[in-house]
């Protein structure tokens, strides 16, 4: 037993931070009693350290003392001795260790309730670490009745003391409105007394704050601060956030190699999020040369701790055959795994997998219901999936006019393939006034995301000099398309493929002189001007740098971001 501390064990997807060492007064308490624990306590401690931990210093009451030493050699029976007549006294020191005690079993059968009782005698005396357990208490459950409110009120007397842990999950507590009503801007106040005090798990919710501008105004700088700060400690959850920080450039030049580092640490101590990252940054060789095996074992272990980012990209890769053998009857299991946590790529997904008919049987009405589920979360690639399935008349009557709407839904949030979805009505003059400045303009937006469909109608527009193209480039026409058939097949419902043969010999050599031109720079849009001069019209919409061009209405996330609701 370790006599000192009134802790509370986490749940399992909590993960160790440093330990509070204020007293009720803000000074630092006597450490004697924590540095000799035994070995089956530091072992029973491990995962304690997150959500309710408070250190007692050593009272001055004979008793009490006298049950501490009795608690260092693991001579629990004297130490209830000791503790129980000096709590029953009124020593919340003595209460507290007592609480503990019952909590965790030590020297008398486990008793939730018995210890519920003794942190509320210590937190009536204002004791802010009694206070905090009390609340956790409240919060889980645990001999007591659940009560969010009530949870709230006890770790507000607790952080009104300074206690920092109690800060931490009052944050918590406000970021999701849970006992208090939801508040970014108390969330983000919280959390920074805490993280001010050296509490990771704060230093490291405060830094997704500064990352989101949740309760604050967005700062990358600040935020790379805080998630040092509670990395520095071993928080796995700072560590894998730097890991992301670093492979997307925020706040920091992009630097893979460093990224891979954050993520190796973080992952070594089982972080799911990290795992998953890891496995996607070695699966496209990201800092390091690809390992498509490493990079697997990455990706499985964290779906199969249940992280549904995790879970679509195994499904991805089995539906690509990349790093397993393909298999579409296991992408449509991960994906439902992911879909059942309400996870909007997996939804998406699913249904892509159920309108097509891969590995599960074809269901548009099912399909469509997924679709409607992510979309509501705000995927745009079932936006666009919804929108395709209603111009279709997939699960749904054929309705242009709701395919257009949701098309620009799903367009507005930078998707590529509504882009050229949108982009195809207006030069088929479906469900809209034909406009072919405006078709270009869509193709030439998603064409800069880097959709191969897009590309191909693109080179159709090219070779005939539509919309606002300053003269019919037959030859540009077929290297765009060439170009747009290396990454993917045409499909039917795009514009026509060019026959290669009206060519001359000489154009037939221009157009490979062209593809090789495009392969060669990463703006294809740029060596496209460059050859007849820009179309004299402007993108429907800015094209989103980096945006997902997946052009098989499959959703996933290469890298997953740090989120500030893991406790």
């Amino acid at each position: 037993m370790n006599p000192l501390p009134a802790c509370i064990a986490p749940t399992a997807s909590v993960r160790t931070s440093r330990r509070s060492n204020r007293s009720a007064s803000g000074m630092a308490c006597a450490s004697t009693a924590s540095s000799a624990l035994t070995s089956a306590t530091s072992a029973g401690l491990l995962a304690c350290a997150t959500l309710a931990l408070v250190v007692a210093c050593v009272s001055a009451r004979a008793g009490t003392a006298e049950g501490y030493e009795a608690g260092r050699r693991g001579d629990y029976a004297s130490a209830l001795r000791e503790f129980q007549p000096a709590a029953e006294g009124g020593d919340r020191d003595a209460q507290l260790a007592l609480a503990d005690m019952y909590l965790r079993g030590y020297g008398v059968t486990a008793d939730p309730a018995t210890a519920a009782r003794w942190f509320r005698k210590a937190a009536d005396q204002g004791d802010p670490r009694a206070q905090t357990n009390l609340g956790f208490l409240y919060e889980q459950g645990k001999g007591v009745a659940r009560d969010f409110e009530e949870a709230a009120k006890w770790y507000r007397k607790a952080a009104d003391q300074g206690e920092p842990t109690a800060q931490s999950n009052l944050s918590y507590m406000a970021l999701i409105g849970r006992g208090v009503p939801q508040d970014d801007t108390q969330a983000a106040h919280w959390a920074t007394l805490a993280a001010q005090q050296g509490l990771a798990v704060a230093q490291y919710r405060l830094g997704v704050f500064y990352t989101n501008g949740q309760g604050v105004e967005r700062d990358d700088a600040t935020a790379l601060h805080w998630y040092k700060a509670a990395a520095d400690q071993g928080d796995a959850r700072a560590q894998s956030a730097l890991g992301w920080v670093y492979s997307e450039g925020r706040g920091v030049p992009r630097d893979p190699a460093v990224a891979l580092h954050w993520l190796q640490l973080s992952a070594a101590q089982g972080d799911p999020t990290a795992e998953h990252n890891l496995g996607m940054a070695e699966l496209n060789g990201r800092g390091a040369p690809r390992d498509p095996a490493s990079a697997e074992r990455w990706i499985r272990k964290s779906a199969e701790s249940g992280y549904a980012p995790a879970q679509v990209s195994l499904g991805l890769m089995y539906a690509a055959g990349d790093a397993v053998i393909a298999d579409e009857k296991q992408a449509v299991d991960w994906y439902q795994k992911a879909a059942a946590q309400g996870n909007a790529s997996g939804q998406n997904n699913l249904g892509w997998m159920l309108t097509n008919g891969l590995g599960i049987a074809r269901d548009d009405a099912a399909a469509l219901r997924e679709f409607r589920l992510a979309a509501r979360k705000g995927n745009a690639f079932a936006m666009d999936n919804i929108g395709w399935m209603a111009e279709e008349g997939r699960g749904q009557p054929v309705d242009a006019t709701e395919a257009q709407r949701w098309y620009r839904l799903a367009e507005a949030r930078g998707n590529a393939p509504a882009r050229n979805h949108l982009a195809l009505l207006y030069a088929r003059g479906k469900g809209v006034t034909r406009d072919d400045v405006a078709a270009v303009g869509g193709f030439r937006a998603a064409s800069a995301q880097g959709l191969a469909p897009a590309r191909h109608n693109l080179g159709y527009m090219v070779a005939n000099g539509l919309g606002g193209v300053p003269r019919a480039d037959l030859a540009a026409g077929i290297a765009l398309q060439n170009l747009a058939r290396e990454a993917s097949p045409p499909s039917p419902e795009e514009l026509p493929t060019l026959d290669p043969s009206r060519l001359t010999p000489a154009d037939r050599a221009r157009s490979e002189q062209l593809l090789a031109a495009f392969k060669a720079s990463p703006n294809v849009l740029a060596v496209l001007d460059s050859i007849a001069g820009p179309p004299g019209i402007n993108s429907l919409v800015p094209a989103t740098v980096g945006g997902n061009a997946s052009s098989n209405g499959a959703d996933g996330n290469t890298v997953a971001p740090p989120s500030a609701t893991q406790r």
